[in-house]
């Protein structure tokens, strides 16, 4: 039985990634004049067809959109989730925490704008089939205390209390998901070095550990780049797993731009595996790297949480395309300018 769960994520996983967007369609895509027309392909000629059915594309706006397309990862999550052996249980557990943070954060930015109630426009009502909270909870949220009680009694609680903000105060969000996000991987990482196969936990601390250094590489340009914070405020926010040392980390925390960000990465293996990937502007480096790595893997890999892990990444990579693509569709953006945002 144990072997078949395996072949049926391993099967399942490569079967739904061959439905993904393909060159052809990212063509169409780029031509659309408006967002009506972005909309009206997606619904008529790809896998988002299921999510997009009822939707009238003369009326809709990316703040509409957006939910729709991401209920889509929410179930192909679910079916992988049913094939779970106890050994990707964790993993499992691991993607669905994403999105719940996602969600959690998502509420939370609205409150931080006084439009806490609009969170009910974009919440995913697929996902309450398997989530961990409650999202109809969290359309109720109207400040940061309520938020604390929809939350209490789960891991996200304690965190969360962390960061009250003082009255009049703003949330600091980004703080608040790096917290959330931190506790996630020191799970994944618990759960791997608990692992009974010696192969296994060492292909998967091998995959994970690199897909924290390609997030730790992320935090600091994006940290330096548009919060302009100093090295010292950067450490803290890091990851502190992955295969780069604290020394490296700490070059990269005290570089003074974020092109010498990447001229002290290219001693590393990181550099080695950028010098092999393109990429047309140096914020989209670390999603080319986790692209091309996650592709690899799940076409290659024979472990079906690697696999399912990779295929969750790919699909929340193809969302960023689409969303990019409508929002340079609404500025009137030409084809060849769109072309340059894609990962692929």
């Amino acid at each position: 039985m144990s072997s078949q769960s395996s072949n049926a994520i391993l099967a399942k996983a490569r079967a739904m990634y061959g439905k993904c967007l393909k060159e052809n369609d990212y063509q169409s895509l780029m031509e659309c004049r408006n967002v009506a027309e972005v909309a009206a392909y997606l619904k008529t000629r790809t896998n988002y067809s299921t999510v997009l059915s009822g939707l009238n594309e003369t009326e809709i706006h990316r703040g509409q959109l957006e939910p729709l397309l991401r209920q889509n990862i929410y179930f192909d999550v679910f079916a992988l989730s049913r094939y779970a052996l106890e050994d990707t249980l964790a993993f499992s557990d691991f993607i669905i925490s994403r999105m719940e943070i996602d969600q959690i954060i998502r509420c939370l930015m609205m409150v931080n704008i006084g439009k806490p109630e609009e969170y009910l426009y974009t919440m995913p009502l697929s996902f309450d089939k398997f989530a961990k909270i409650n999202l109809k909870n969290l359309a109720g949220v109207r400040s940061f205390s309520d938020m604390l009680s929809v939350l209490k009694g789960t891991w996200y609680y304690p965190i969360l209390l962390r960061f009250q903000p003082k009255e009049h105060e703003k949330i600091n969000i980004t703080e608040l998901e790096i917290a959330f996000h931190n506790n996630c991987y020191a799970k994944v990482m618990e759960t791997i070095s608990q692992g009974k196969n010696r192969g296994d936990r060492k292909e998967l601390k091998d995959i994970f550990s690199a897909m924290l250094d390609f997030e730790n590489m992320s935090r600091i340009i994006r940290l330096k780049k548009y919060y302009h914070l100093s090295p010292e405020q950067i450490k803290p926010l890091l990851i502190p797993y992955g295969k780069l040392s604290a020394k490296i980390l700490d070059e990269l925390c005290a570089a003074d731009t974020v092109g010498e960000v990447f001229e002290l990465s290219r001693s590393t293996y990181l550099g080695r595996l950028m010098s092999k990937l393109r990429y047309n502007d140096p914020t989209q480096m670390t999603d080319v790297m986790v692209y091309a790595y996650c592709r690899h893997h799940l076409r290659l890999s024979p472990n079906p949480t690697i696999v399912m892990i990779s295929y969750v990444y790919l699909r929340e990579i193809e969302l960023k395309n689409i969303i990019n693509l409508i929002e340079a569709t609404r500025y009137g953006i030409s084809a060849d300018e769109k072309a340059k945002l894609l990962i692929k």
